[in-house]
């Protein structure tokens, strides 16, 4: 990104794998990833909302969980393929519920037009200054 920063401009922040980054003058998403490219880049000025949501399937650890004690059940009924093929499934939903599960940041333009980024690893105080982070530099720019 150094090398495409605009007059003026200079970096705020940036990802530790370089996916996002936060100027004085803008937002830039860049990934790049087995023959694709995705660039998004937002003024400041034009961002409207900044989004900190958990995405999950939360209807998978239900039903992971439901299928695990009616296996369980089975079991205390001497129905041994019943509980086998009941806590495989509940089993494989619990973990499919936890593998998939991520913290999502959305960045939103006034146009509508947004991109969202795993926040993977990332801690929420960490998310919460990235944030306000945003939030100054688009307050400095709107005073230049």
């Amino acid at each position: 990104m150094k090398n495409q920063l605009l007059e003026g401009e200079k970096i705020i922040t940036q990802s530790g794998n370089e996916l996002v980054t936060l100027t004085n003058k803008r937002i830039r998403y860049n990934s790049t990833s087995f023959g694709k490219a995705h660039l998004v880049s937002i003024m400041l000025n034009k961002i409207s909302a900044i989004e900190l949501h958990y995405r999950s399937h939360i209807i998978a650890l239900l039903l992971g969980c439901l299928f695990f004690l009616a296996g369980f059940i089975s079991g205390t009924q001497n129905e041994v393929e019943a509980m086998i093929g009941l806590t495989t499934a509940g089993i494989a939903l619990i973990v499919f519920y936890f593998l998939t599960r991520k913290h999502v940041v959305s960045i939103i333009s006034d146009s509508g037009k947004a991109f969202h980024f795993d926040s993977k690893g990332m801690k929420r105080d960490v998310l919460l200054k990235f944030v306000n982070q945003i939030e100054d530099a688009k307050e400095k720019d709107a005073k230049l």
